[in-house]
Parts: structure tokens; C-alpha cells; sequence
């Protein structure tokens, strides 16, 4: 307590200068003030909105994980619903859980860890494998069209042939006149933005910018996602065919995330194909 008394008493002209320092800047920036009291608190609430918002960027960034996450599984949800028809438009009509259709496909969100899209016999990893249900030769999928089907599985990893593959294929369709033709993809013509589709009828009505789609007939896509859309095409007298070039719906240099396709039928599609 001496000490105290002793160090107020060698300070106290120091100590008196704060005190009113204090009392000058309380009258100053008093509400009876309003000049100076209303810069005071735009002042301070600028500064705080700042601190908020720079909390709130930090908070944002670091629950990105989460929030995709929870974006993908709902994704999911929605394609089950879209692709089996559990929602179904009509001009004049919508029907959900129409009893007329059943549940053909089930969507597993996966994460594309790895894409190779300059080879001649390219692949992508993903991160989920047979622990999550995922098997060789089934579909993958993307937000907007196709990537490929799964080849090689792991417990927790798989790898998929893309589109973008020379030993790739698979049947399309032409979206306007339901021409069936065939996808083809050819390192030394294409890269991983392009493709070709073969065995058109010459005298198919295609125009730039139509689109090529999944028949469904193989199990491994639903009917009607998007492989690629026109570019240009030649005749081949010859054959009496089209050479189509498309544009790829997916692109593969910027590859994040997909859906494994399981054909809740594929047993059966199987055994009627054997």
C-alpha cells in the first residue's frame, strides 16, 4: 500500500494530465455533442463493420468444405429425383411420385482427386470405392454432362475412363431427330474439348450447336444427358454418313466433382445382353 501511495505521489502530475485528458475527451464526444458524437460513432461503426465483415470472410472461407459438401449430397437428392422421373413436367401438368415410373438410378457425390486430360489413354481419380458401393462399369457423371464409366476399384478410390480415351465408346443420340450415332475420340484430331461422332444418315438434318445425348440403353447414363453439342460436320459420300465434331459438355481441365451412376436394374440388363 506504501508503494502504491509512493508511486501515485511521483506520478500524480502525469496521472492528473490523463484524468483530464479523459474528462475533455468525454465532453468532446458527448452526446450532447452531436457534431462530434455522430462522427465518433461513424467512426467506431466502420470500424467494427470492418472487423465483422473481415470475421465473417474468414469464417466463410474456412466452412467452404462444408457448405460443398452439403451442396453435392444435395445434388445427389435432386438427380435421383430428376433422372427417375419423380418429378414430371408436362405443359399442363406436374406429377411427383408418379406410380407409373419406378427408380432406376441412384447417385453417389464423389470428388474428382486427379484428371488427366493430355494423354492418348487418359483417366480420372475419384474418391470413393467399393466401401461406398461403387463397382467397375458403371456410369460418372458430371453437373452438366458426362465424364466416363469406372474401371479399376479400390477400397476407397476409383478410376474412370473418360470420354476423352482412345478405347472409349458409346451410342448417342442426336437430341433433335433421335438419330443414333457413335461417339469416337481421337488423340492425333481431338483434344479434351472435342470428340466425333460417326455413323449419322447423310441425310440427317443436323445444325451447329445441336446436341448429342445419352441413349439410356446400356444402363450405364440415364436418357437424355448431354455428351457434346455441334461444332461443324462433313459428308461422307462414301459411306453415306456425317463426321460430326462436338464440343464436350464437360470439361476436363477444370474437373472438381461427379456422380457415380448406379443401374438399380444392371443384373438384369446383364443377363438379358448375355
Amino acid at each position: 500500500m506504501r508503494n502504491i501511495i509512493r508511486l501515485i505521489q511521483k506520478y500524480k502530475n502525469f496521472i492528473f494530465f490523463l484524468l483530464l485528458e479523459f474528462f475533455a475527451i468525454f465532453l468532446l464526444f458527448n452526446w450532447r455533442n452531436s457534431f462530434h458524437n455522430s462522427n465518433y460513432l461513424s467512426s467506431s461503426n466502420a470500424i467494427s463493420s470492418s472487423l465483422y465483415g473481415f470475421k465473417h470472410n474468414v469464417t466463410s472461407y474456412f466452412n467452404l468444405k462444408k457448405v460443398n459438401d452439403a451442396l453435392m449430397i444435395e445434388n445427389s437428392f435432386l438427380k435421383d429425383q430428376l433422372m427417375n422421373n419423380d418429378v414430371v413436367f408436362g405443359k399442363r401438368f406436374v406429377k411427383i411420385n408418379d406410380s407409373l415410373f419406378y427408380k432406376t438410378y441412384k447417385f453417389q457425390e464423389a470428388k474428382i482427386i486427379n484428371s488427366q486430360f493430355k494423354f492418348s489413354e487418359n483417366n480420372l481419380l475419384i474418391n470413393k470405392g467399393a466401401l461406398n458401393g461403387v463397382e467397375p462399369k458403371m456410369g460418372f457423371m458430371g453437373t452438366k454432362g458426362i465424364y466416363g464409366i469406372t474401371e479399376n476399384v479400390s477400397n476407397h478410390y476409383s478410376c474412370v475412363k473418360p470420354l476423352i480415351n482412345a478405347n472409349f465408346g458409346l451410342k448417342v443420340i442426336h437430341q433433335k431427330t433421335n438419330s443414333w450415332g457413335d461417339f469416337k475420340w481421337v488423340p492425333a484430331e481431338n483434344n479434351y474439348r472435342t470428340a466425333f461422332i460417326e455413323n449419322i444418315p447423310i441425310y440427317t438434318k443436323v445444325s451447329k450447336n445441336d446436341y448429342f445425348i445419352t441413349t439410356g440403353s446400356d444402363g450405364l447414363f440415364p436418357s437424355g444427358v448431354k455428351v457434346g453439342k455441334v461444332m461443324k460436320y462433313q459428308e461422307d459420300k462414301e459411306l453415306q454418313t456425317l463426321k460430326i465434331t462436338i464440343e464436350l459438355e464437360e470439361d476436363y481441365s477444370n474437373a472438381n466433382v461427379g456422380f457415380v451412376v448406379k443401374n438399380l436394374f444392371s443384373n438384369e440388363i446383364k443377363e438379358l445382353n448375355e
